[in-house]
């Protein structure tokens, strides 16, 4: 028995009989995801949940992420790994996915139901699983090279974090100055200093993205750019692989 008990009867007690999202489950782009299918989704949350996600809390906090200046590595502790590897193995990550990206066609309350979970049992665990999410985004905003590599990211299982602290800019996020340059050559020069990422190194993938953002742009506000910890081969052609 683990720390932490979820609360089902809440959630679907909200989702299934409170909220208009009853409504929605099983129709229009949530076809596949009837009612019936909504509830086993949050039963296996919960069993992942109150068990192997909840099950490294303690030791995870007690013997934190060991940095090896030597190799600029990180190694995380054995128990907080099985934990991310239980809730990855059911992708259940596919549920912030779209379908375009092999998503389960989830409405994004049932999604955040079951995170909650997660999120509950195990925080950190929650947190180093952006990288799909922030495919997601790619694939949305991003030019056809970034849809691509958005692609990669869920195909191999990459990481993400997002870069927004520097040393003058924690709470003042507008305050950043870090930038790119682009280069003759199509590659882009960065310049400034981020800190506190959080999940920006790891052993937990071959690669992590970190999509880092720059200084304001007038009314356009902030932008961003993905930059990868080990550069990717993004397929530019039908035959480039």
């Amino acid at each position: 028995m683990t720390h932490y008990t979820a609360n089902l009867r809440d959630l679907e007690f909200n989702l299934f009989e409170f909220l208009d999202t009853k409504d929605r489950f099983g129709t229009g782009p949530f076809a596949q995801m009837d009612t019936e299918t909504a509830r086993g989704v949050l039963a296996e949350i919960r069993k992942l949940a109150e068990g192997p996600i909840a099950a490294s809390f303690t030791d995870a906090d007690r013997n934190p992420p060991v940095f090896d200046p030597a190799t600029h590595s990180v190694t995380l502790p054995e128990s907080f790994k099985k934990s991310v590897q239980a809730l990855n193995a059911g992708e259940w990550f596919r549920l912030d996915l779209s379908e375009e990206l092999g998503g389960f066609g989830a409405p994004a309350v049932l999604t955040w139901g079951a995170f909650e979970m997660v999120l509950g049992a195990n925080p950190a665990v929650f947190m180093y699983g952006s990288g799909p999410a922030f495919a997601q985004t790619l694939h949305d905003l991003g030019t056809e090279d970034q849809k691509k590599l958005a692609r990669i990211m869920i195909d191999k299982g990459w990481g993400a974090t997002m870069v927004l602290t520097e040393p003058d800019a924690g709470s003042d996020v507008g305050a950043g100055r870090t930038k790119a340059v682009q280069q003759p050559d199509g590659s882009w020069h960065i310049s400034g200093v981020k800190r506190f990422i959080t999940s920006a190194e790891h052993d937990l993938s071959d690669n992590i993205i970190h999509p880092r953002a720059g200084p304001p742009r007038g009314r356009e506000g902030r932008h961003q750019g993905p930059v990868a910890l080990r550069r990717p081969q993004v397929p530019r052609g039908p035959g480039d692989r």
